[in-house]
């Protein structure tokens, strides 16, 4: 069994949501994306995709002052959450997602339980992204704001062409040349035993989903490391 499908076995979905999206049944994102929004103008709190299996483009541009949570049951497809401009909306994709996930990506929280493609973040604006598995290349690529927190390894160049923002990960998981040719922002490299100081950004980013991954098998990592500390008042 994969991480994902360690992930899909072991985080309980939440019960009852609002509404469910039956993804195999719409196809086509913009529908998908435009139903979304009409149920999130009706008020609805917690809204579940089911049946997602690499469909592009979720989530993709939509903008609001929504307070909901989305749920993605399955692995998305690439640029899940892309250019989002939602600063209270949580998205959970309980499985992985493709390349460019959170691109452009300007307010709300991102939350990937499996692994995530290359590029993810890119140009990431504003906003946070936690991927609990492994990150393919160029995580953070030409990131100017928002806060991106690798929990699991990444691959080569993470945080390249940086000019703002936070860039977060294990010193020993980072692939190598992070960082290059960075021009601004910050990356930070947690070491053990985490200092209180480097602790606190990333603890409060994953405040939010504190249930998801007290949830999951995350037994050893940083996330575990991070969720033993108490959350900053």
């Amino acid at each position: 069994m994969d991480k994902t499908e360690s992930w899909r076995s072991s985080v309980p979905l939440p019960p009852s949501p609002d509404a469910v999206i039956d993804v195999p049944d719409i196809r086509d994102y913009q529908r998908i994306n435009a139903e979304l929004i009409q149920l999130l103008d009706q008020g609805a709190r917690h809204i579940r995709l089911i049946g997602v299996e690499s469909q592009r483009l979720l989530l993709a541009g939509l903008s609001g002052s929504w307070q909901a949570t989305i749920e993605i049951e399955g692995n998305a497809g690439p640029e899940l959450a892309a250019g989002l401009n939602a600063p209270e909306l949580k998205v959970v994709c309980v499985g992985s997602a493709a390349d460019g996930t959170g691109s452009n990506l300007i307010g709300g929280q991102v939350l990937i339980l499996g692994n995530a493609g290359a590029c993810a973040g890119v140009s990431q604006r504003g906003g946070s992204i936690i991927i609990v598995g492994s990150a393919a290349e160029r995580a953070g690529l030409n990131q100017s704001g928002g806060i991106l927190l690798l929990l699991g390894r990444s691959r080569h160049l993470a945080g390249e062409r940086q000019s703002g923002g936070i860039l977060i990960a294990e010193d020993r998981s980072l692939g190598g040349h992070a960082g290059r040719g960075r021009r601004g922002g910050r990356l930070l490299r947690l070491t053990e035993p985490i200092r209180e100081m480097d602790a606190a950004i990333p603890r409060n980013a994953i405040a939010p989903f504190r249930s998801w991954l007290e949830s999951g098998s995350v037994e050893g990592t940083l996330a575990a490391a991070l969720l033993e500390q108490p959350e900053s008042q």
